[in-house]
């Protein structure tokens, strides 16, 4: 995507597109919603990729959140933008791509007042090769058990993301 503006889908309140709008104009104070999707990567394991956010990142720099995260483009089929972005994201590829929360919601205000407010369907995947994350998005990964990620969230909550928390209970059934 070097050299292109980056789009994202823009909703109405029942999920229906209503246009875009640059991602980088999207979002502000008040983010209009937006479609989006949040992938959890496992390993031959059975642990999850957990990445820390850059320290340079608009929102909620320096949390623990999910694998990765990304908006599918106008007409981007959700694999597609998931293989995308995990190329971009962690300079990895991604097989068994597996939808498991479709119709996750979310809004949440980050301390500088940005407003995240996504339609934001998750999905599993496997990861394939090694994780090369890009600086400007992560400044550390972790690969976890599941069990210690749900203690983790009960005993530092403000350490994480707020969908990363929503979008884990919603999965483990907490």
């Amino acid at each position: 995507m070097a050299g292109t503006q980056e789009l994202v889908v823009l909703l109405a309140d029942d999920g229906t597109p209503t246009g875009t709008a640059p991602k980088a104009t999207v979002h502000d104070i008040d983010t209009p919603l937006h479609l989006a999707f949040s992938c959890f990567l496992h390993n031959d394991a059975g642990e999850v990729l957990m990445t820390r956010r850059a320290l340079s990142k608009r929102t909620w720099p320096g949390v623990w959140t999910n694998s990765f995260c990304g908006h599918p483009g106008p007409e981007e089929p959700f694999a597609a933008a998931i293989e995308r972005r995990a190329r971009q994201e962690l300079g990895c590829a991604v097989t068994d791509i597996t939808e498991v929360l479709p119709d996750f919601r979310y809004r949440a205000v980050d301390a500088s007042g940005v407003v995240e407010n996504e339609i934001c369907p998750v999905f599993t995947a496997r990861l394939v090769g090694e994780v090369r994350p890009s600086a400007d998005e992560v400044a550390e990964f972790a690969w976890i058990d599941p069990d210690d990620l749900g203690r983790a969230l009960a005993a530092a909550p403000f350490a994480f993301s707020p969908w990363l928390a929503e979008e884990w209970a919603q999965l483990s059934g907490e």
